[in-house]
């Protein structure tokens, strides 16, 4: 229908500039064989521009003659008015599109004689452009074969009915031959075309019909047809049925293969824990070096890899725990061999100092004190844990002691940051290491030694480091110290307190997160750095 529409314009063409065109020919009213043969032309042009055109007529009004081609023949007849003119009374420029009828011969009683087909008509009047005096009229019918086999793929024929509707009601299409070209008896269907626009659908539920309205309207330039569906409640609930069916059909084999899955999927779920199950009951029998394997990657793969770690840690724990018990008698007993008569040792210092001053000796009385001191904390039997700042005050006799001893050649210096005093350490682990000093990177007869105890807080580690500015050590050197600490510091036999003996009683005593470091000073010689975690939950005393 638009391709028609557009092919009734080419009377149009040729509108400006010269020429025997036919909208020339109709503008000037020329009525010579040539400008005959132009009309022909034009009127062939528009009838091959679809199949389905069955005829094009055209009036000239200011020649006041009609024309018609159909099948390919010519005729034309005087004609003082076109014998469409009813139908483009009420209408300037638009085309008129007439519903489904039979064709005639528009007025041209010629030979040869067409038979008569049922068509759709296109009329449209020829304007002069800018005026709007009227110079023609150009109609065009069309086959409705294209429209009839377009509808009949739109519906099913035993079980639907389907309409194409004018704008006055008259059917276009139908499902019957006998309906097409009259007004269309539904009266339900006649109402809901007075109120619908655009498409949708309807529920009728009247006596002649009882389903639902599905329509759509069809517009193009004049053109306002409507197309309905009529699908009866039968269908519909066929549909419904057969759809029941299927879910049906297709629910019952769903619940046999979830029921089929959900067993496997048992199966493959329970029987690792099985397996985990017999793991733990050996465990609990005693087994607590249990090797648990499960090659899984899954949820109880990964409960299994946890669960062996969990035994790992345990494991550790209790060596770490039998490690610790045999180095705390191990140290008692040294202890016990140390103290030989303490008291007496206590008393003996305090008569020799209290001589001592008694002659005019303070600075032999300040030694004999400094030493008592060592000797009070050194001998001391308790495993508790002790302060940073006991631990510092004994470090400090120390090397109060060894600088009376070597005089100038010796400074030191202690810088412990605000709140770390209190903080909890293993009793022991410093003075070691400025004993190191003097063992390893004193020269009596060499220059001046330097010698700095640090302990600051880093998050939750506490930093305790003794840096002296002695002889500068090779890397390989080194390397060397820090294998060997780590391997003695694995073992429980050690004799003498050294650096792996205070690695060890770190690690014993705060786990396995504490450790030393040994790294070249910034003058040279050596810094030893004690990395010991704070335990925020601990519930040791400290003793003070």
């Amino acid at each position: 229908m638009t391709t028609v529409t557009q092919a009734s314009l080419l009377v149009y063409n040729g509108t400006t500039g010269g020429g025997d065109t036919l909208y020339r020919i109709l503008e000037q009213g020329r009525e010579d064989y040539l400008s005959e043969q132009e009309i022909y032309t034009s009127l062939q042009s528009i009838a091959v521009a679809v199949k389905e055109v069955h005829q094009v007529y055209l009036h000239a009004a200011k020649a006041g003659r009609g024309y018609v081609i159909v099948g390919g023949n010519k005729k034309k007849t005087d004609q003082p008015q076109p014998s469409n003119a009813y139908l483009l009374e009420q209408v300037s420029v638009a085309p008129v599109f007439e519903p489904t009828h039979k064709s005639g011969d528009y007025g041209i009683l010629q030979p040869p004689y067409s038979v008569s087909k049922r068509v759709v008509s296109i009329h449209r009047k020829i304007i002069a452009i800018p005026s709007d005096v009227q110079i023609g009229t150009l109609s065009i019918d069309i086959n409705t074969s294209i429209i009839d086999a377009i509808c009949q793929q739109l519906y099913d024929n035993t079980k639907e009915q389907l309409y194409l509707l004018s704008k006055d009601g008259t059917v276009v299409y139908g499902p019957t031959s006998a309906e097409i070209g009259l007004s269309w008896q539904d009266t339900t269907g006649k109402e809901l075309l007075r109120t619908i626009k655009g498409s949708g659908s309807s529920v009728a539920n009247s006596d002649t019909f009882r389903g639902v309205y599905v329509y759509d309207q069809l517009e193009l330039n004049g053109l306002d047809w409507t197309l309905v569906k009529l699908i009866p409640n039968s269908t519909l609930q066929a549909g419904t049925r057969q759809v029941t069916m299927v879910n049906t059909v297709v629910l019952t084999i769903s619940a046999i293969i979830v029921a089929i899955v959900a067993v496997l999927i048992s199966f493959w779920i329970t029987s690792p824990i099985r397996k985990l199950t017999e793991y733990a009951n050996r465990i609990q029998s005693g087994e607590l070096d249990i090797d648990i394997r499960l090659n899984r990657t899954d949820e109880i793969g990964a409960l299994a890899r946890r669960f062996r770690l969990m035994m790992e840690t345990i494991n550790n724990l209790v060596l770490r725990e039998h490690r610790l018990e045999i180095a705390n008698k191990t140290n008692e007993l040294k202890a016990l061999q140390a103290q030989v008569q303490p008291h007496f040792l206590y008393n003996a210092l305090q008569m020799i100092g209290t001589s001592a001053l008694q002659s005019g000796a303070p600075g032999v009385y300040q030694l004999v004190m400094l030493l008592g001191k060592l000797m009070r904390y050194s001998m001391s039997g308790s495993n508790k844990p002790v302060a940073l700042a006991q631990e510092i005050e004994h470090t400090t006799a120390y090397l109060e002691l060894q600088q009376q001893r070597f005089g100038d050649k010796l400074q030191y210096t202690i810088d412990m940051a605000p709140g770390t005093g209190i903080l909890p350490v293993p009793r022991m682990i410093l003075q070691p290491l400025a004993e190191n000093v003097f063992k390893h990177a004193f020269d009596p007869a060499g220059g001046v030694l330097r010698v700095t105890v640090q302990a600051l807080r880093r998050d939750e580690q506490l930093l305790i480091s003794v840096e002296n500015d002695g002889p500068p050590i090779p890397d390989s050197r080194l390397d060397e110290l820090r294998t060997l600490i780590h391997q003695q510091s694995e073992r429980s036999d050690q004799e003498h307190i050294g650096l792996s003996n205070v690695l060890s009683r770190l690690r014993l005593n705060c786990g396995e997160e504490a450790s030393m470091t040994l790294e070249g000073g910034a003058g040279g010689g050596l810094r030893i750095t004690l990395h010991v975690p704070i335990r925020q939950d601990s519930n040791e005393e400290v003793q003070l």
